[in-house]
């Protein structure tokens, strides 16, 4: 009894990694981010009444928009990084249109704030368990029994082998997303 109870808390080891993988590539960007920042000149200097202060946060614009918005040159025939950014928002604001740039900013914004990494990693496993429970839902309840529970986690994926009921059931997640893309996994389920 309770197969998909068991099975579940034996799968959640595979979001437990997934989500150290998602916070370690949110630390290569943020990484990126404050080498760039701590080169002179990169960071963007807001004027005040009392004086001029560092705008960590504008400045998270303007590296996603200096060295990852490329446009397409018809006089060099190739895709280039601006030269110059722009202090009107509208002028910027096409960097917008890409998704994964906008995600991009976002994340690193959320990166600055306190306890980040501990809120994003509960708020991650919690969302990526409730897509790997209805995988399981799809073909398990807790009326059927599950022995020899094996998860193996692979650099391209992860699966939860498990024997219910005498028949094979089995879980494949494949590992989608990456650099600017949230790490998740697809999965698919059978029991034969």
């Amino acid at each position: 009894m309770n197969a998909l109870e068991n099975i579940q808390n034996e799968a959640r080891v595979i979001v437990e990694q997934l989500a150290d993988k998602e916070i370690n590539r949110m630390k290569d960007m943020i990484g990126g981010f404050e080498e760039w920042f701590n080169q002179p000149g990169n960071a963007l200097v807001v004027k005040h009444y009392n004086g001029d202060h560092v705008d960590r946060y504008g400045s998270i614009e303007k590296y996603v928009y200096m060295t990852k918005f490329n446009r397409w040159d018809d006089d060099l025939k190739q895709y280039v990084l601006p030269t110059v950014f722009p202090t009107k928002y509208s002028d910027r604001q096409q960097m917008y249109y890409n998704k994964s740039l906008a995600n991009m900013v976002y994340e690193l914004r959320l990166m600055e704030s306190k306890n980040w990494e501990v809120r994003y990693r509960e708020d991650f496993t919690n969302a990526n368990m409730a897509k790997l429970n209805r995988a399981l839902a799809k073909h398990l309840t807790n009326e059927m029994t599950a022995s020899d529970i094996r998860v193996n986690v692979g650099g391209d994926g992860a699966e939860v082998l498990a024997n219910v009921d005498d028949k094979l059931f089995k879980t494949f997640g494949t590992l989608c997303g990456g650099y600017i893309q949230c790490y998740h996994y697809r999965y698919r389920s059978s029991l034969k």
